[in-house]
């Protein structure tokens, strides 16, 4: 007896990947400014409320591009005008289709511009990049073994993220701020999320974070001031099916929607901000598929699975460390704010290499009680360890600031460093210095794929086996044959050619009823005993 076949199943909730593709795009904006300039001192672009909509073979992007430009103006103060400038474009992915879920990665790679020969306008190119990557929710009952039969199995180990569940959510967030001193106009609110964590309990997701905002404001000497302030939030998502065991993936992002002052001039700053949150909880997998039975008597049937099979991943923390010459003496720092820009990662064989910009805001007060505003930019290189990993393999990297930059104001020379002449002048007499020592924490997550094809067996079941034929009927060589017509009997048809029972059921021995005939049936007569006739 064939040993019986066992088949064990399990569903699999996966995203598929439909495609994706790399886009850039240049925008063009002028900003006016309010007074006259002798010279743009920089433009800081930043992306912000940045969102994909699938339409039908590709991917509509839009957002908004926020800039700060510094310049300097006649008298030789720098001064600060914002402005926000939309932008959209069309990513063609071929098999995109509304229902599906985009995701997009966008950065600014590069600003340029330019100060009309009048002084009151700057022309700016603000190169934006997006990669957009296309997947749909998968839902496939897959043949993880095989068991109890002399079939041959093959099986393939596969390392997925089962998708449990997502949601995206809003809130919104109003806090009043002190201003230390009156305003008569608030130039600018500036927000972003920072120390962003994530707890799964059963079927909950919470969400913790800061909103750092840098607040812009002109005092009643018609300076243009700088307050920051950090206001935490949380936020609770039901994710069904959750459990502490799973992973988290949060892509979070805070808009500033209303400020206003509740008295011009004063001190009491009252805002609302937009938290809005896409959470994903997907529970890792390292399970093996049969991707083919082969074997008599069986039928298979096979479906293509198109994932990212994750081959490894890994997280560091590192401390940056860097030190600034200040243009001009400071009595003091108001606040050092920092960004990573341009992070981009290089897979290695078992590492990956990330590189980055830290690009850091000083605002300090100089030796006359003036807030002056420096920026700067340090360079950084983070090796990761990925064992498994080779150069055509793909990462997804995700990099943050942990905590606030640390920083020490002293009066001393800087340090000589191999790539610059990091020297400041001797300093004067008195407090105050010109060298900013800042050390900033940077953790850095990576995790190598590689996309796979597969064609797993999603059902295995014996073929039907045949019901047995009726034995055929024995051949007369020496005999011939009689059609049975209705009405008659084994008797009669016997003595129609006048043979014996005996005879005529030993010439048929297939006949086991000889009472039970029907029209149509063959039985054999003996031919030597008709011969004999």
């Amino acid at each position: 007896m064939a040993p019986q076949l066992v088949v064990r199943r399990r569903l699999l909730r996966v995203q598929r990947v439909i495609g994706e593709q790399t886009k850039t795009k240049t925008v063009q904006a002028t900003v006016t400014l309010p007074v006259q300039a002798i010279k743009v001192f920089e433009v800081q672009a930043t992306l912000k409320r940045t969102k994909c909509e699938i339409k039908r073979d590709g991917v509509f992007i839009q957002g908004i591009i926020h800039k700060q430009v510094f310049y300097v103006d006649q008298g030789d103060l720098v001064r600060h005008v914002a402005e926000d400038v939309p932008f959209h474009f069309f990513v063609d992915v071929d098999g995109a289709e509304t229902g599906m879920t985009c995701q997009a990665h966008t950065k600014i790679v590069s600003v340029d511009w330019t100060l009309s020969a009048d002084g009151r306008e700057v022309v700016q190119d603000v190169a934006v990049q997006a990669f957009v990557k296309i997947t749909e929710v998968e839902q496939m009952e897959v043949v993880v073994d095989v068991t109890n039969t002399d079939l041959v199995v093959t099986r393939e180990l596969l390392r997925v993220e089962s998708v449990v569940g997502e949601d995206t959510v809003r809130e919104s967030i109003t806090n009043t701020i002190t201003l230390p001193m009156n305003a008569i106009k608030i130039f600018d609110v500036k927000a972003s999320i920072r120390d962003l964590t994530t707890t799964i309990k059963e079927d909950v997701v919470t969400i913790k974070g800061i909103i750092h905002k840098q607040i812009f404001f002109v005092d009643e000497g018609n300076l243009v001031r700088h307050v920051p302030e950090e206001v935490p939030f949380a936020i609770t998502v039901d994710i069904p099916g959750a459990t502490k065991d799973m992973e988290a993936f949060v892509d979070a992002d805070v808009i500033v929607d209303e400020f206003k002052l509740k008295h011009t001039p004063g001190r009491e700053l009252r805002q609302t901000m937009i938290v809005e949150a896409f959470i994903k909880v997907v529970e890792p997998l390292q399970i093996q598929v049969v991707t083919n039975v082969t074997g008599p008597n069986i039928i298979v049937e096979r479906r293509l699975l198109k994932v990212d099979h994750v081959v490894t991943e890994d997280t560091k923390r590192e401390s940056i460390d860097s030190e600034v010459c200040l243009p001009m003496q400071a009595l003091k720092i108001f606040s050092v704010m920092a960004r990573l820009e341009d992070v981009t990662a290089e897979v290695k064989k078992d590492s990956v290499i990330v590189r980055g910009n830290i690009h850091k805001q000083v605002f300090f007060v100089d030796m006359g009680n003036l807030l002056r505003h420096h920026s700067e930019d340090v360079p950084f290189r983070m090796v990761l360890d990925t064992p498994g990993s080779v150069p055509d393999m793909s990462v997804h990297v995700r990099a943050n600031i942990i905590g606030d930059v640390e920083y020490t104001l002293k009066d001393g020379h800087m340090h000589h460093d191999h790539h610059h002449d990091k020297t400041c002048p001797p300093p004067p007499p008195g407090p105050g210095g010109q060298v900013l020592s800042q050390a900033v924490i940077v953790e850095v997550f990576v995790k190598v794929t590689e996309p796979v094809q597969l064609n797993v067996v999603v059902d295995v079941r014996e073929e039907a086996v045949p019901a047995p034929a009726p034995p055929p009927i024995a051949e007369c060589p020496s005999m011939r044959f009689h059609v049975v017509q209705p009405g008659e009997s084994l008797w009669s048809i016997a003595q129609r050619y006048g043979v014996s029972m005996e005879a005529l059921m030993a010439a048929n021995p297939t006949l086991k009823h000889p009472e039970l005939l029907y029209p149509g049936q063959k039985v054999c007569i003996p031919t030597k005993v008709i011969g004999q006739g």
